[in-house]
């Protein structure tokens, strides 16, 4: 009974998010409007079409961004939840592998030296996947694909990957395309907000996250330990591969659209620990929808809070660290 109603607050915060989300905006919408409109878009001939004005806003640019950044969250917050629960470790988020700094320097590769009609998403995608197979490779190849192996390889392949893109921001031929690069890096919601990209993204993102949620149970068996796991009948190298490359693709898929969002997959899953104990069966159902809830809420914030919009990959950080670090006195009993 003490659980259920941050359980209740979870479920209903991303709907409600969402319709925020739908309100919020330069140009004023009241809730009775931005209601005719979804229900007008669901059922064409039962309900009364509200002006075209408020239509396009609404469908075309409020909607799938709000979609967009809510897909972001659960994609990066899941993943989170699922690593640190398998490596035991509440500092490992799927950035620590080095799909950050392979996306990156993907996206910056193509911006900077390869012609337009080259989709910087796919490029970004593709040296993601590249960053994160040379981590596990090297974590195979000396420590057999070993927790401790699969972080320091993660480092070492962030850290040269990191160099590369420092490598091409400096040899940019033109500063129109290094300040391309630059925001690129800040992350931006507003690139993945096409209902296009949206489906790309989901049809990626949904089977892993549904691969993670009816694997969530065997999460609490490796955390146990790879001596416990196998007492189990588990196989630690085995499901621990295979979730981290799912945990990869996804990230990969997102990270591709949407640039570099920091935080969300370190802090999501600590603030569900703390509210609902650290059942991975809970954690990671209801880090999927308050990673979402949580990502919508910061893109409402980096669109709205200033006259510009802010670049949401800087508003995470700036709103994250703090908090984490408070997060992480008050959960460090949970971890020992």
């Amino acid at each position: 009974m003490r659980k259920l109603v941050p359980k209740l607050f979870v479920s209903f915060s991303l709907p409600l998010a969402i319709l925020i989300s739908l309100l919020l905006g330069h140009y004023r919408t009241d809730p009775k409007t931005v209601l005719e409109v979804v229900l007008s878009a669901v059922f064409p001939h039962l309900i009364h079409s509200p002006p075209e004005t408020v239509r396009v806003i609404v469908l075309l640019y409020r909607a799938p961004r709000a979609i967009a950044a809510a897909i972001t969250g659960a994609v990066l917050a899941v993943s989170g939840a699922a690593l640190q629960s398998m490596l035991r470790n509440p500092l490992v988020d799927t950035y620590i592998l080095g799909i950050a700094s392979g996306a990156g320097f993907g996206a910056a590769l193509a911006i900077a030296f390869l012609p337009p009609t080259v989709p910087v998403e796919l490029v970004a995608f593709c040296f993601s996947l590249i960053a994160f197979m040379l981590a596990f490779v090297l974590a195979w190849s000396w420590g057999r694909g070993g927790v401790i192996a699969l972080v320091l390889s993660g480092v070492i392949v962030n850290a040269f990957f990191s160099a590369a893109l420092a490598l091409v921001k400096y040899l940019a031929p033109d500063p129109h395309r290094l300040a391309s690069i630059v925001f690129w890096l800040m992350g931006d919601i507003g690139q993945a907000a096409f209902w296009y990209k949206i489906m790309r993204m989901l049809a990626i993102s949904l089977p892993c996250i549904l691969v993670i949620w009816f694997m969530r149970w065997r999460l609490n068996v490796l955390s146990l330990g790879d001596e416990e796991a196998r007492a189990l009948g588990v196989n630690p190298t085995v499901e621990r591969g295979l979730l981290t490359a799912i945990c990869a693709l996804m990230t990969s898929a997102t990270v591709a659209y949407t640039g570099i969002i920091g935080w969300v997959g370190l802090l999501v899953p600590h603030i569900v620990r703390l509210m609902l104990g650290t059942d991975n069966r809970v954690v990671v159902t209801y880090s999927i929808v308050f990673g979402a809830t949580y990502m919508v809420l910061a893109d409402d914030l980096a669109r709205c809070l200033t006259s510009e919009e802010l670049p949401i990959g800087v508003l995470t950080t700036i709103m994250g660290a703090p908090l984490y670090i408070y997060l992480l006195r008050r959960a460090s009993g949970v971890w020992r």
